[in-house]
């Protein structure tokens, strides 16, 4: 897939996801302004507030596919019916309800900062049946707590927590949360047989650091991207050690979309082999 990415020309690259995107969904309206996308292989639907089509077949490929670098749930991570998960950078929602829908956890707490697209989530957690096992939180996550800036003029797939906003900040301003803080108000654990997902924009070592208590203490399996800082992939590995031991690693795919090459994620279980 990364060969393709880089050999193929854009224009070429743009036919075949159109044609895949045509293949694999199916595509009505909503409500104004908003899309409904079955995708058929999944056996699940999400909704989208633009129109619907090709450009959507990355995140969409990425969750059909175990092959994509991008599919958080290979090996070393092992999940099963009485797995949580804690799905952070949730955005449509098709991470969390491929999850549930191929029997990976009991229930998916999903953080969606981005107001909208928070509620859109709700919404489609229903069309799926799923509003019992998937709570949506429009909170922040980072190692912040209180408030910070989010930027949304980036696209509802691409948006950015901006932790010390200034005083002219142009964006929103919700509210944050640390994983630690958020698990121990709730009186609950991430235990090994769970998992933390992270896809944060470029915050996601800020959001592990916010769990620092959680993955020191309980070693939750940890999926998280790489490939929105340069050096990322170096530094999360070797915070991760630090914290954590008892993790085996793995590292998975190349971007060939970013300025250099960088890797795209970074697993981690304690579970043994």
């Amino acid at each position: 897939m990364g060969l393709r990415a880089l050999l193929l020309p854009q224009r070429v690259r743009h036919r075949l996801d159109a044609r895949h995107f045509r293949e694999a969904c199916t595509v009505s309206r909503h409500a104004e302004g908003i899309d409904r996308v079955e995708v058929r292989p999944l056996d699940v639907s999400f909704l989208w507030p633009a129109p619907a089509n090709g450009h959507l077949w990355h995140p969409i490929e990425q969750e059909a596919l175990g092959s994509n670098p991008h599919h958080y749930t290979t090996p070393p991570i092992r999940l099963g019916p009485e797995s949580m998960i804690l799905d952070v950078g949730a955005c449509e929602g098709l991470f969390a309800f491929r999850a549930l829908r191929q029997g990976l956890a009991r229930r998916v707490t999903c953080f969606e900062p981005f107001p909208s697209m928070a509620g859109l989530l709700r919404e489609a957690a229903a069309l799926n049946g799923l509003a019992n096992r998937v709570e949506v939180e429009a909170l922040a996550v980072c190692n912040h707590p209180g408030e910070v800036g989010f930027r949304t003029d980036l696209g509802s797939d691409s948006s950015q927590v901006i932790p010390n906003p200034p005083a002219a900040f142009k964006g929103v301003r919700v509210r944050s949360v640390r994983i630690d803080d958020w698990l121990a108000a709730r009186g609950q654990r991430l235990l090994r047989k769970d998992l933390l997902k992270i896809d944060a924009e470029g915050a996601d070592l800020d959001v592990l650091q916010g769990a620092e208590r959680t993955l020191r203490e309980d070693a939750p399996q940890v999926a998280v991207t790489t490939y929105h800082e340069d050096d990322h992939a170096h530094r999360i590995h070797a915070w991760l050690q630090s914290v954590q031991p008892t993790y085996r690693f793995r590292l998975k795919g190349f971007s060939f979309w970013t300025p250099r090459p960088r890797p795209v994620l970074l697993q981690a279980s304690a579970l043994e082999a």
